[in-house]
């Protein structure tokens, strides 16, 4: 055992200086310093696990360094330098992982043991059947736009160590057209794409009638191939396999095509990665479902992203219950951050995440953002703010969305009027979270809106729905409630709002200032509103405020239960103007009373507010 991580450790020793050399130009390259090399103890790590498909994450925290995980599974000694590392597991039990730090300098000769637990052993591969197939069927390819989407390194390792792919490097060799079509019925299908071929590493003895003995990797002219696919067990490692000479869209040795057996290594709706490990070399391959598509939001590479040359500092605060706990995991790479959530928690303001950058932005230039969201969990309102430092009532928007686990989140804000602000900062907040949860944020982009980056942002459709209050697929038409009042400057309650029903307009006087969020709570408690999860449904109301009010929150949940809801947002209301709020398509929930509440936290003192015109229907009543 200590040879085997004496060896380990000298080699990956040597690919990081390699790396570093490779990556600098001599003028640039700093010796490493045997001072700088990090500690042990100085190790800062999180490991998730989600349990409905006994996936683990491993992530560590520490800036410019990177892990050394180093797992040791029937005898054999397994190890990976991937931040944001995952793995999956087949049996139950209590796990460890060793854990080294490395960085420009070396690797640290000391290193720590963590623990983590799976708690079923994965005897049913329905939800990797899902995973591949959705409900019917499902189409793969290989994720051309994702470094190390083909790779290969030391056998037992992730497949990356020795050499790995950049975007789209084999687009000249049909590779990226190459279609994988999975079946609920566990039927899968090959198809070698325009060109009809299947690529072929150059050490192959298969397919050799296409082989040019020069050394070369080439291609062999294939039909399309209907066969079947399984799932195993082996060990605590899971693999999908085939039959004996299956296609795929690279063959890397005989072995892959003779008996073809990839072992699972990470998986989502999305992304699917995959391990060809035959004792001699591991092959990496990442997979993607339906079509490569151009990430959403503003280009983050382009010059006038002022986030790429931004610097910050983070700021915490994450407490469960109110009772505030160790800061969240926080990994960057480049403009990609990994929040890592091991506890859950229940209310909103419970798991903020700041950036506090050295950016400003002034009051005569307009400005755009965008940034994209990727959650382990759903999460129906994280919060997304951008503010100006040290000043929460000052700020450019303060939007909940909501995210479906491992599905890309695209937020978008365009055209903003600028705002004198010294520093900006970025606040985001998971309060509500599950346990276990990791989100990326990543291609952040703040810009000023006259910088053309060459991106085009598509209008929004306009919904086919029929918005008609007086319609009897309206539920609200014919609603039955009861209001409550919480209105409370600086949170001492006082006598409540004025109001007044006028059929379905309701308006409300607020005479007193309030400062903060819920300091202005109307709650229509329904009795005669039901929903359900098998249907869907489509929310909209009119809002005309005789003052500005910004952040006015509209949320739509179940009666005496505020974590469960449809919706809660946040939106800016501007003096004499109607504001028509939308939420067409929603998704059902099982409620049996409903409650939408109106807070005006932050109001101006003599304001009134009228809510017009609402309505709430299944979406397939549309009359």
């Amino acid at each position: 055992m200590k040879n085997i991580y004496g060896y380990i450790r000298v080699t990956l020793l040597m690919a990081a200086i390699a790396f570093c050399l490779a990556g600098c130009s001599p003028d640039g390259f700093t010796s490493p310093n045997e001072a700088g090399i990090p500690l042990a103890a100085d190790i800062d790590v999180n490991i998730t696990v989600d349990q409905e498909i006994n996936q683990v994450t491993f992530t560590l925290n520490n800036k410019a360094a990177y892990p050394v995980w180093i797992f040791e599974e029937q005898s054999k000694i397994t190890y990976s330098t991937v931040n944001g590392l995952t793995k999956i597991y087949s049996t139950a039990g209590t796990y460890t992982v060793e854990i080294k730090i490395g960085n420009a300098n070396g690797i640290s000769d000391g290193s720590i043991i963590k623990t983590f637990t799976i708690d079923n052993s994965m005897v049913d591969f329905n939800k990797y059947i899902t995973f591949f197939a959705g409900t019917e069927s499902k189409t793969w390819s290989i994720a051309a736009s994702e470094p190390a989407h083909l790779a290969c390194g030391e056998s037992g390792t992730d497949g990356t160590g020795w050499w790995s792919a950049s975007p789209n490097e084999k687009a000249a060799w049909g590779l990226y057209d190459d279609i994988l079509t999975f079946t609920t019925g566990m039927d899968y299908t090959y198809n070698p794409g325009v060109g009809g071929t299947v690529y072929v590493n150059a050490g192959c003895s298969v397919f050799s009638e296409y082989n040019t003995n020069d050394g070369n990797d080439f291609m062999a002219a294939v039909s399309e191939q209907v066969t079947t696919y399984d799932f195993v067990a082996e060990g605590n490692d899971i693999y999908l396999t085939f039959p004996a000479h299956t296609l795929f869209p690279y063959i890397a040795n005989d072995d892959i095509y003779n008996t073809p057996k990839y072992k699972l290594a990470g998986i989502s709706p999305t992304k699917i990665e995959l391990i060809s490990d035959n004792g001699s070399i591991a092959w990496h391959y990442i997979l993607t479902s339906g079509e490569e598509t151009k990430p959403g939001g503003y280009d983050p590479d382009n010059d006038c992203n002022m986030w790429k040359t931004a610097t910050f500092t983070n700021e915490f605060y994450y407490a469960p219950g109110w009772s505030q706990i160790d800061d969240p995991g926080f990994a960057d790479n480049g403009n990609s951050y990994q929040i890592t959530l091991p506890e859950a928690t229940s209310d909103q303001w419970q798991a903020q995440v700041k950036f506090l950058t050295d950016l400003s932005t002034n009051a005569a230039t307009n400005y755009d953002f965008s940034t994209i969201f990727n959650s382990t969990k759903d999460h129906n309102n994280v919060t997304v703010k951008l503010v100006k430092t040290g000043d929460d009532g000052v700020y450019y928007f303060q939007e909940s969305i909501s995210l479906k686990a491992y599905q890309d989140y695209t937020f978008i804000q365009t055209d903003m009027a600028g705002i004198d602000m010294e520093k900006v900062s970025l606040v985001l907040d998971f309060g509500g979270n599950a346990a276990e949860t990791v989100v990326t944020v990543s291609r952040t982009v703040l810009k000023e809106h006259s910088c053309d980056d060459g991106t085009v942002i598509e209008e929004p459709e306009e919904d086919d729905v029929n918005w008609l209050p007086d319609s009897d697929c309206n539920m609200w038409k014919s609603v039955s409630y009861t209001n409550f009042f919480y209105y409370a400057p600086g949170w001492n309650q006082i006598a409540d709002p004025g109001f007044v029903a006028d059929g379905n307009s309701y308006k409300i006087t607020l005479s007193e200032e309030t400062f903060s969020q819920w300091q202005a709570q109307v709650h229509f408690k329904t009795d005669n509103i039901a929903t359900s999860a098998a249907n869907k449904y489509d929310f909209r109301c009119i809002f005309n405020s005789s003052k500005d009010i910004r952040s006015v929150t509209v949320k739509l949940t179940k009666v005496d239960d505020d974590n469960t809801f449809f919706f809660t947002k946040n939106i800016d209301l501007t003096a004499y103007e109607d504001y028509v709020f939308k939420m067409p398509a929603m998704d059902g929930i099982d409620i049996d009373k409903i409650n939408l509440v109106f807070d005006f936290g932050g109001n101006p003192a003599n304001a009134e507010v009228t809510i017009s015109s609402i309505i709430l229907k299944e979406s397939e009543c549309n009359e």
